[in-house]
């Protein structure tokens, strides 16, 4: 069983800061786990995802960030037993690595994004998104909308479903304990009157960047499964 939450506190006043695709860090993803009775609560590591989202600019939204994860390692220790464990990458990776993170020679970066769509202006693209989302879009579900008020920023979480979905390639990736659930919901970003993704060779790899070029193997149909997931929403 997998339940979102979206954390703004004081990731909107980063993103108002600097504008653009750091809208990709509008929210900090957290989720709840049932494994064999227990239900584990995980995060996603505010100032590693700032890092690679805010790259050489992090240093400005820093103090944001380092409040925000003091601010939420407490609240978490009011919940049970708390851990406090990082986890997802053994060696870790090194920040000047992470600022301009690839997996490999080759592969896309933080803005080598994925254009599903462009628009005159920014409100006809969330006009036509929003009401996508009401008539609804096949294996495409809403999680979560975020709206960067005064900037033409607008950030959407969605569920995949269907054959091609999370059910389909989640399990070939997420292969050790405890489980990245907070990977998901992937997200499509609106900025003015475009509207991106990030691209799966990248957002896959800075989630898992431990994974061995065999295992990403066998997902190499993903990237472009989750852009055909997600561009009719935009259509």
């Amino acid at each position: 069983m997998t339940l979102y939450f979206k954390i703004e506190l004081r990731l909107l006043e980063s993103v108002k800061s600097l504008k653009g695709l750091t809208g990709f860090a509008a929210t900090l993803r957290v989720a709840l786990t049932k494994e064999e009775g227990n239900v584990l609560i995980s995060y996603t590591n505010p100032v590693y995802w700032g890092n690679a989202y805010f790259r050489s600019d992090f240093p400005q939204v820093a103090p944001n960030y380092n409040k925000l994860s003091a601010k939420l390692e407490n609240s978490m220790k009011k919940t049970g037993s708390f851990l406090g464990d990082e986890f997802g990458s053994e060696k870790g990776v090194e920040i000047e690595d992470l600022r301009k993170y690839r997996y490999m020679f080759g592969m896309p970066r933080f803005d080598d994004c994925v254009e599903l769509n462009e628009f005159t202006n920014y409100a006809t693209a969330i006009a036509k998104i929003d009401a996508n989302i009401s008539k609804g879009v096949a294996n495409t579900k809403l999680v979560y909308a975020i709206d960067i008020p005064d900037e033409h920023i607008k950030l959407y979480g969605f569920a995949l479903e269907g054959e091609n979905g999370e059910a389909a390639f989640l399990p070939k990736i997420d292969i050790t304990d405890p489980k990245h659930t907070a990977f998901l919901p992937y997200e499509i970003l609106v900025t003015d009157g475009k509207v991106y993704m990030l691209h799966g060779r990248y957002r896959i790899a800075l989630s898992f960047p431990d994974l061995t070029m065999g295992t990403f193997t066998k997902i190499m149909s993903t990237p472009g499964d989750i852009k055909d997931l997600l561009e009719p929403v935009t259509q």
